[in-house]
């Protein structure tokens, strides 16, 4: 017999607005995520009624190579988009 899946109810402490508002502005530094060095906004699109929010961002990333074939290479990090 097959299950059936319920996916988890999230109830949070304040509007979610506030809380995905908060989620956007980690993402420039988080102590979290070292790997992660930092992103820029290239476009930012949101519909007329608000329901659909696409961004893209350029971000930089530290690259995880030995210290001697960056200083040859001359490049400590990585954009992708």
């Amino acid at each position: 017999m097959v299950q059936k899946y319920q996916s988890p109810v999230r109830v949070y402490r304040y509007p979610f607005e506030l809380v995905m508002a908060a989620y956007e502005k980690r993402f420039p530094t988080c102590p979290m995520i070292p790997v992660f060095l930092g992103s820029d906004i290239t476009s930012e699109f949101r519909s007329e009624d608000g329901a659909v929010e696409i961004i893209e961002r350029r971000c930089r990333l530290n690259v995880d190579a030995p210290y001697l074939l960056k200083k040859v290479n001359n490049e400590h990090s990585i954009y992708y988009l």
